[in-house]
């Protein structure tokens, strides 16, 4: 067994290098020049709800209307370092469903803003960019939390319900925003995929912002 998870070990090492070995100062300059296409891989973020419509108490939303728990606040592509946005040479803006995304992004803001700022740096066309969002959300499954867990309590509940995904390709963010945020509760939750092959990867530029707390305080879903 532990020469089996050498030789695994070793697989993924290697497999790391190869693809930053593949990613060139060249590919980083055409992403900072925000290139649509140019990334090496995906962020999924998943906004606890709760806490967004509990810290903007004015927001009317559905999905604060609806009282979700998880949902998907947008996802990025990524570079070695930071992440291109607003690409101007984007896929086409087709139409979309707006009803079948609903399902994991209840906010009409949320639909225009992160095509807009993320979406048209994809390479993908609109509809396209959210199919892929809601393939990879329903992929997931979901943990229920609740009340006032460590931080890597709540990354092992997501790696217990999702066989494959390791501690380096998920992490914690506790920065909100809104009217009444605050630095110690659950905001979102955010995995890393692959570009190509939609798999669990390792984040490379992950800051987990409640790595620093003893416990997270998770907003109830009411």
């Amino acid at each position: 067994m532990k020469t089996i998870r050498r030789i695994l070990f070793a697989a993924m090492v290697f497999a790391s290098a190869v693809s930053a070995a593949d990613w060139t100062a060249k590919d980083e300059q055409a992403c900072s020049y925000n290139t649509a296409g140019q990334f090496k891989y995906y962020t999924l973020s998943l906004s606890w709800s709760p806490e967004f419509c509990r810290s903007h108490p004015g927001n009317h939303e559905l999905q604060c209307r609806q009282h979700n728990e998880f949902i998907v606040h947008g996802l990025w592509p990524e570079c070695g370092a930071g992440n291109p946005q607003s690409c101007k040479d984007s896929g086409p803006e087709d139409a979309i469903d707006k009803e079948k995304i609903y399902a994991y992004m209840p906010s009409d803001f949320l639909i225009q803003h992160e095509w807009d700022k993320h979406g048209t740096c994809s390479g993908l066309a609109r509809s396209a960019y959210f199919d892929l969002i809601g393939n990879l959300f329903g992929k997931l499954k979901l943990p229920r939390l609740s009340g006032s867990p460590n931080p890597d309590k709540i990354e092992a509940l997501f790696m217990e319900n999702n066989p494959g995904l390791d501690a380096g390709e998920i992490y914690l963010s506790c920065t909100g925003s809104g009217p009444k945020k605050s630095g110690n509760t659950l905001d979102e939750v955010r995995i890393c995929f692959d570009k190509d092959t939609h798999e669990f990867t390792r984040c490379e530029e992950a800051q987990d912002t409640c790595r620093k707390l003893k416990k997270v305080m998770v907003t109830p879903a009411e």
